[in-house]
């Protein structure tokens, strides 16, 4: 696991490799984002840039945000219901989701792999990059409370199963 330290200089560095320009507010976002444990909001993003330079805007901020996510330096988590989160965690890492809070946390799946059903599936011709195992369920805290009521999170699956996806097979479909 990467030090805030480590994670600062790592940031700077694809950012620099893909010839982001570093201003003033980009440096102050990326760290706040070296210092981050969870998946924050844009607006949790804004507040904690706003302590350093209280004259930015939140659109600044937005597009500060999406420019390091086009850039691969930070992964969108959306979820229907809630607000859009970023993991900057760049190891190999899935999410689990409590239904009832909506807190994310990493965590680590040991052979996860998945095989495209071709028969099934209309995938000719297009190219994953990209998966993911969204794991649903009720963390410590929500279970430890007496009120065993309906899940409080919009849009959040009763986890109906897990699919099995991880690491995107070589090459096209």
């Amino acid at each position: 696991m990467e030090t805030p330290d480590e994670r600062l200089a790592r940031l700077r560095e694809l950012a620099e490799a893909r010839r982001l320009r570093m201003t003033p507010q980009r440096d102050v976002l990326l760290r706040a984002l070296s210092r981050t444990t969870g998946h924050p909001t844009a607006d949790e993003l804004y507040q904690r840039v706003r302590k350093v330079l209280p004259s930015i805007s939140h659109a600044t901020v937005y597009r500060n945000v999406q420019d390091l996510v086009r850039a691969g330096l930070l992964a969108p988590l959306e979820r229907a219901g809630a607000a859009v989160q970023y993991d900057v965690n760049a190891d190999d890492h899935h999410h689990f989701v409590c239904r009832r809070c909506g807190k994310v946390w990493d965590i680590y799946l040991s052979d996860v792999g998945y095989e495209v059903d071709r028969r099934r599936s209309a995938v000719s011709g297009m190219h994953i990059d990209r998966a993911e195992v969204q794991l649903y369920g009720v963390c410590r805290a929500c279970r430890a409370r007496k009120d065993e009521g309906a899940p409080r999170t919009a849009g959040s699956p009763r986890a109906p199963g897990v699919r099995r996806s991880c690491r995107p097979p070589a090459g096209h479909c």
